[in-house]
């Protein structure tokens, strides 16, 4: 696949949903209580769902992100929406009015060959909690900066997997669309994802000298930042399913 935007066919893609918690009718907890449900049901019965994890924003409390990934990209996607167990959600959550709104929406195609979504190694899912998730965005002043930024991350990236392994996830997709609400998301725009299992693993990564070296370099490329946001898994749901 090229740097530049395409339709998602069966690429991989993740969808990023936000949502505001109703807190004057439930709790976060309960909200994620009954959420899990879903969860368990896509690890049980959604083979094309290789990610489905509810993640609480560290900028605000009522906030949580659903941060779904989709091997076969809008296939995978529909099977998805199509179960039961997704009309049973949303109708048990209307009825408790548990939601105030959905405050950001969008889905990013795959980077072919960029970084890496997981560290499946076992028979078990990820589904711990505390993982810190971040995500970035990122637009370009032209598409050859955007290559570029994408082929020297890319290396890095290639460099981080050997070498940090509490770096759980770091890779990125472009966005298939403008958003309509939440973070200035337009087409063709970066998604920076890189997961963390701890702390300490995340200042190991922002200090360890081949990334200290690597940003006179990120410098010369023009780009903006759109948006920084970081979540704490909730180990609802899943960041990768078993080997």
């Amino acid at each position: 696949m090229s740097t530049e935007n395409k339709s998602i066919g069966d690429s991989p893609l993740t969808a990023l949903v936000e949502y505001q918690v109703r807190t004057e009718t439930t709790t976060v907890d309960e909200w994620l209580d009954v959420w899990q449900k879903r969860g368990q049901d896509a690890l049980v019965g959604e083979p094309g769902t290789s990610a489905y994890e509810a993640a609480r924003s560290q900028q605000d409390e009522s906030h949580v992100l659903v941060f779904e990934r989709y091997a076969q990209g809008q296939s995978s996607l529909d099977a998805h929406v199509a179960r039961p167990a997704h009309a049973t959600l949303m109708e048990t959550m209307g009825e408790r009015r548990m939601t105030r709104r959905r405050v950001m929406s969008n889905q990013f195609v795959d980077i072919e060959g960029y970084g890496w979504w997981d560290r499946a190694q076992s028979d078990e899912p990820m589904s711990d909690a505390g993982i810190t998730i971040t995500l970035i965005g990122i637009r370009f002043t032209d598409a050859a900066m955007k290559r570029r930024y994408i082929e020297v991350t890319g290396e890095h990236a290639d460099y981080c997997r050997d070498a940090e392994p509490g770096t759980l996830i770091y890779s990125g997709g472009l966005a298939l669309r403008d958003s309509d609400r939440g973070p200035d998301v337009k087409v063709g725009d970066m998604l920076f994802v890189a997961a963390f299992a701890n702390e300490q693993a995340a200042i190991a990564h922002r200090d360890d000298p081949r990334h200290v070296a690597l940003q006179p370099m990120l410098n010369e490329i023009e780009r903006e930042r759109t948006f920084l946001h970081s979540y704490t898994s909730t180990g609802n749901g899943y960041l990768w399913r078993a080997r």
